[in-house]
């Protein structure tokens, strides 16, 4: 009798745990970045401007393909050239969901709605949809806005680039250990330290270096899974203040793969997308404290760990602050 009740004790608990929802189902991490370039060339009564647009979109997927949370960004680097050629070596940059009303586009808006606030209305509006779902949204007007009578009074700009980073997204989402209780983190930092003023002899350089964080982390704050990646947009520049974009389109690090060329300079011989993974996966059941608190070392600012010796020796820092920003 004892071992009778005893079993229906068990088979109750397990009812009540998975009408609970259990532990978390798996779910899974995906991020991707759509960019576009502009160079326009510097006058005597005009600056010129070297501009990229980067859309980046961060989600979390469940085992049938839904969304189950969406996160949305841009990343608008603009870097003012004057007629000489130079410009500010110095700038700093803040992405649009940073900016907030700050950005600007209530005023121009028919609805009267920010950008942030937007993209946040067609990021709630994908839950729940797959990636050919996302895809099948059409758009309409000048502005290329939302054909969806759900989004009228939230959504009316641009979401072109949204749908397609969302689109790719969901398509390379991996199985990194998050579950669908987590909180989805999108995080972006931008810097300029590559970038060089022109002389007589030799055109100087433009260069804008974003890096993106997805992040989940639990109720507890601990990271359950990081995907990370970088973009460079890469502008020439001339002492007439000539502004050429380097290339048509930017590649994001991680699809580049070996095609980057980290692995024949790396100390480990390990491409970049190798060291991010590692450093990714290296932040698993991280809090944000603990991340900020991860040390670098040396010229190149490698991480000062010794569990990530033989994986990761190139520079963190921008990855170490986009967390940081997505878990903030």
């Amino acid at each position: 009798m004892k071992k009778v009740l005893a079993l229906v004790m068990v088979l109750a608990l397990a009812l009540s745990f998975t009408a609970c929802g259990g532990s978390g189902k798996k779910v899974k991490t995906g991020i991707a970045i759509v960019s576009s370039l502009s160079g326009t060339n510097a006058s005597a009564d005009e600056s010129g401007l070297a501009q990229v647009d980067s859309t980046v979109a961060a989600v979390t997927v469940d085992e049938s393909g839904k969304i189950v949370s969406c996160k949305i960004d841009v990343a608008q680097n603009k870097v003012p050239v004057n007629a000489d050629g130079s410009f500010d070596t110095s700038l700093t940059f803040k992405s649009k969901q940073e900016l907030g009303t700050d950005y600007g586009m209530t005023p121009a808006s028919p609805i009267g709605k920010e950008w942030n606030e937007q993209a946040d209305a067609f990021a709630a509006y994908v839950v729940g949809k797959t990636a050919a779902e996302v895809e099948a949204i059409g758009v309409v007007g000048e502005h290329s806005a939302p054909d969806v009578a759900d989004l009228a009074a939230s959504c009316t700009m641009n979401v072109v680039d949204i749908k397609a980073a969302i689109v790719e997204a969901c398509n390379n989402a991996q199985d990194l250990g998050a579950t669908a209780e987590d909180t989805l983190g999108l995080g972006l930092s931008t810097e300029m330290s590559s970038s060089k003023l022109p002389s007589a002899d030799e055109a100087g350089l433009v260069q804008t270096d974003t890096t993106y964080a997805a992040v989940t982390y639990d109720k507890d704050g601990k990271i359950t899974s990081t995907a990370l990646n970088c973009t460079q947009a890469k502008f020439d520049v001339t002492v007439d203040g000539t502004v050429t974009p380097k290339s048509e389109t930017i590649v994001p690090k991680m699809e580049q793969g070996d095609d980057y060329g980290m692995r024949g300079a790396s100390p480990i011989g390990k491409e970049w997308n190798e060291q991010a993974n590692a450093f990714a996966a290296y932040l698993t059941g991280k809090t944000a404290s603990e991340v900020s608190a991860i040390g670098v070392t040396g010229e190149h600012s490698a991480p000062d760990v010794a569990d990530l010796a033989a994986s990761c020796t190139m520079n963190v820092v921008a990855f170490i602050d986009a967390v940081g920003r997505a878990m903030a």
